[in-house]
């Protein structure tokens, strides 16, 4: 995992020579997402953010495109870029913003119906709890008359 630390590092410091070179905004917010990313992967790999047991680092999938569209920046001035860059940078910007409302509907709706779900089936077990609404045993004790 630090080997991502090291790339990510090594990434930052190429933009900010750059920036020494030749000072522009897009070097500048390319080695600061660059140096951002290293910090971030610098947590991850310690342990601090993830536990030895994330494997699956979905994190990624929204975090590179924007680390890519940062790049491009920093190598292109906006307005010069080739064909192929624009058509890249449109589909990280396409696919941050669809996994960006995939995570959304996920937080917002999938996980409150989950809960709501799994606090319906304790208290059809017959847990009981402040969650679980009282159980009425006066339908049945007529019908049973």
């Amino acid at each position: 995992m630090y080997f991502f630390v090291f790339v990510a590092a090594a990434a930052a410091l190429y933009f900010a020579v750059a920036a020494w070179r030749q000072p522009r905004l897009g070097v500048f917010v390319a080695a600061a997402a660059w140096l951002l990313y290293a910090v971030y992967e610098h947590f991850i790999a310690n342990g601090t953010l993830c536990d030895a047991n994330c494997n699956i680092r979905v994190d990624l999938l929204l975090i590179w495109p924007l680390v890519c569209i940062a790049s491009l920046f920093g190598i292109y001035a906006p307005g010069q870029w080739p064909r192929a860059a624009k058509v890249f940078a449109g589909l990280g910007v396409a696919l941050f913003a669809s996994m960006a409302a995939m995570s959304l509907y996920i937080v917002l709706v999938e996980g409150p119906a989950a809960e709501q779900a799994a606090q319906e089936k304790s208290c059809a077990e017959g847990q009981s709890g402040l969650e679980c609404p009282p159980v009425s045993s006066a339908g049945s004790a007529t019908g049973a008359q």
